[in-house]
């Protein structure tokens, strides 16, 4: 019988590489797959890992129909999507270790997908959001807040007063920003300087980095995420 090559399953330390056909429907595919995990489920066991695709091209709901099938038939909890390339291949390992080891404690929240428009999601503990938070959707919670995706919406961490919240995402272009009660600012930033912020930030190879909030005295800070920043420590404990 010859090999069906149409799904391969490749690991990594920290996950899994899924090598996908590109001329399939995606109905057949998804069957596939299926079947894959299925079949390799006691392979695979029980772990929390990230997920690559490679060879296909995927849109959000795909991706989301994938992970859906995954989690039926196998015990693996996928806790965040990367593109096929090295610069995320080295952050998906980074990312995996500091949001295992920041659920630690099982205090912390999961939420997976995005937050749609219309949507409030709250908490009392952290929280990492296995997607986006969309435009006109909302996330409080009293400790940190991890986002694998993008911040469009409403992001507030440190509602509980803890000014040692931390809010990370994959990318931040907000409709509003806060930790306690302090609100980002941008129309407060000096213009000039922030010219030569974006510029400095391109120049290392940065503007596509990912961003981390923090609060410093009245006001509220985003830098970007790089192998020199990636260190929470302990402010990442949920």
């Amino acid at each position: 019988m010859k090999s069906d090559n149409s799904v391969m399953v490749k690991g990594y330390k920290d996950g899994i590489l899924l090598v996908l056909d590109d001329t399939l429907p995606f109905d057949e595919l998804l069957e596939r797959i299926r079947r894959k995990f299925a079949e390799s489920a006691k392979f695979l066991g029980s772990a929390k890992l990230a997920l690559t695709f490679s060879g296909r091209s995927l849109s959000v709901q795909e991706q989301r129909d994938v992970l859906c099938v995954i989690s039926e038939v196998s015990d693996l909890e996928i806790i965040c999507v990367f593109d096929n390339d090295d610069s995320t291949q080295d952050m998906m390992s980074k990312a995996v270790d500091h949001v295992i080891s920041s659920l630690s404690n099982q205090t912390g929240k999961f939420f997976h997908g995005s937050v749609e428009s219309g949507s409030h999601i709250e908490t009392e503990n952290s929280m990492v959001i296995i997607g986006n938070i969309e435009k006109g959707g909302c996330v409080s919670c009293g400790g940190n807040l991890v986002v694998l995706g993008s911040i469009l919406g409403s992001a507030t961490a440190g509602t509980n007063g803890n000014r040692e919240a931390i809010i990370y995402a994959s990318s931040i272009d907000a409709e509003h920003l806060q930790i306690v009660k302090t609100v980002y600012d941008p129309a407060s930033l000096d213009p000039k300087e922030e010219k030569k912020r974006i510029k400095a930030e391109s120049k290392a190879h940065l503007d596509r980095a990912a961003r981390l909030v923090t609060l410093h005295g009245d006001r509220l800070t985003i830098t970007p995420v790089d192998e020199e920043t990636l260190r929470f420590d302990g402010d990442l404990t949920v």
